[in-house]
């Protein structure tokens, strides 16, 4: 647990620490331990359960003492890896710890404990990104919102440590329908029947696909905190014409809350293709989500971009999106989320300016053995205004598409972890241009540095 026991053994640790982990140990106890008197007073003021009693044998260095009391529980094997990882915390095995607890999640994801373990021995070690995804985790999961603080504290703590941060992926996207395009052979006008032309056809492919992140952050408070953030990524196919690159920057302000968090950030996207669709987005977005209870919460997106096309006027203009979702995590392995996106397009050209919908739910589950999955379905409408060209009625939409992604902590590969998101989306529309169905999937390779 985040209580007195492991702030009195911050403090230990620091004794078997070496070099450049000797430094950080060092720093974080003298940040954490300022607090352990209290802890350790209101710890003493209670009856020790024997999981309590076990711990602080562990720290007392009597191990085989505590492995008696352990071995009294009937302890599961998971029980037993924890109790391993303790140990070896406490000796200052800091790698060796960190895997321990990491065998522990694969055989019980569940096991909240291990991840408190798990996150605050990366922190000691200097693993920041991954002690920062498993305390972020925490907050999410964890349904004893006491230990919240203790968690916001690390954050905090990571956010002065690593201002800097930087992330590079790799990934194969193969696609039934790179382009969008129709199935249909044939388009009615007003004016009679017109063949397709076959770059309106659907086009198959395997895109190759590299990019990178990063960013500086400054703490600004003990809640608040400043993001300069920047990406690029670029997708090339056989058939050069599909290929493009876009870039983001960001400039985010993030306050956390005693009961979730909101943020706003101003950004600006640039995206260069092939196909003269170039374009360049300016815009805002605000992002704040709230928990209502122990394990419900609600989220709200809003966002507004200004984007210009250098060679399709027609498509200028104001992009504005809205989305709320509410999300159960029903237990630490296993959560739901459901919502509601709202988005207009207003562009130059009537034809093209739209309102749209879209409802959406989702289940994600981490199972024994270290695998993780997430299924996801959505549907929606388009409903546009001025009359589509060679047509006498607007253009109206519907969509809906499955998507599942899949992962498995145990594999990594020099440290790069693999993913696989794959989707299927189908279209249809009043306009057969735009009546299309298509199959893709993203195999990522991706690490922090």
């Amino acid at each position: 647990m985040l209580d007195g026991t492991i702030v009195l053994s911050v403090c230990r640790q620091v004794a078997f620490a070496g070099g450049r982990v000797f430094a950080r140990a060092l720093f974080l106890a003298l940040v954490i331990c300022g607090a352990g008197d209290a802890f350790a007073q209101a710890s003493s003021d209670r009856q020790l359960s024997p999981d309590k009693q076990v711990f602080d044998m562990i720290n007392a260095g009597r191990f085989e003492a505590a492995q008696d009391l352990l071995d009294t529980q009937s302890p599961s094997k998971a029980d037993r890896l924890f109790f391993s990882g303790r140990v070896l915390k406490v000796q200052g095995h800091l790698p060796e710890a960190i895997d321990t607890f990491r065998q522990v999640l694969v055989l019980d994801p569940q096991y909240i404990k291990a991840r408190r373990e798990l996150g605050h021995t990366m922190l000691l070690a200097g693993q920041y990104d991954v002690a920062e995804f498993q305390f972020d985790e925490l907050l999410r999961i964890d349904p004893n919102t006491e230990e919240h603080p203790a968690y916001e504290h690390f954050l905090n703590i990571i956010g002065q440590n690593k201002p800097l941060g930087f992330n590079a992926f790799v990934a194969l996207v193969p696609s039934t329908n790179i382009n969008r395009g129709t199935t249909n052979a044939t388009f009615d006008t007003a004016n009679g029947v017109y063949v397709i032309n076959a770059t309106s056809k659907a086009s198959s492919g395997v895109g190759k696909q590299m990019g990178f992140s990063g960013f500086a952050r400054r703490n600004l408070s003990p809640t608040s905190r400043a993001t300069l953030a920047y990406s690029v990524e670029g997708t090339r196919y056989n058939d050069s014409i599909y290929n493009y690159v876009t870039g983001t920057v960001s400039l985010s302000y993030e306050k956390r809350l005693e009961s979730g968090h909101w943020s706003i950030s101003p950004y600006l996207r640039v995206m260069q293709r092939k196909d003269q669709a170039d374009y360049t987005a300016l815009g805002l977005r605000f992002d704040t989500l709230r928990r209502v209870s122990s394990k419900n919460h609600i989220k709200l997106s809003l966002g507004h971009e200004a984007r210009r096309y250098p060679d399709q006027t027609y498509n200028d203009g104001g992009y504005t999106t809205a989305v709320i979702s509410a999300g159960r995590q029903i237990t630490p392995a296993f959560s739901t989320t459901g919502g509601l996106a709202l988005e207009r397009g207003n562009p130059q050209a009537a034809h093209l300016q739209y309102l749209g919908y879209r409802i959406f739910a989702g289940v994600s589950k981490s199972w024994a053995g270290g695998l993780n999955t997430g299924v996801g379905l959505s549907l929606g409408a388009r409903k546009f205004s001025g009359d589509f060209p060679l047509t006498t009625t607007p253009r109206s939409d519907r969509f809906a598409g499955i998507n599942f992604t899949v992962s498995n902590a145990r594999f990594r590969i020099k440290g790069f972890s693999p993913r696989l998101a794959c989707s299927y989306t189908v279209n249809t529309s009043n306009v057969a241009f735009y009546d299309y169905d298509t199959t893709e999937c993203q195999a990522t390779i991706s690490k922090n540095f």
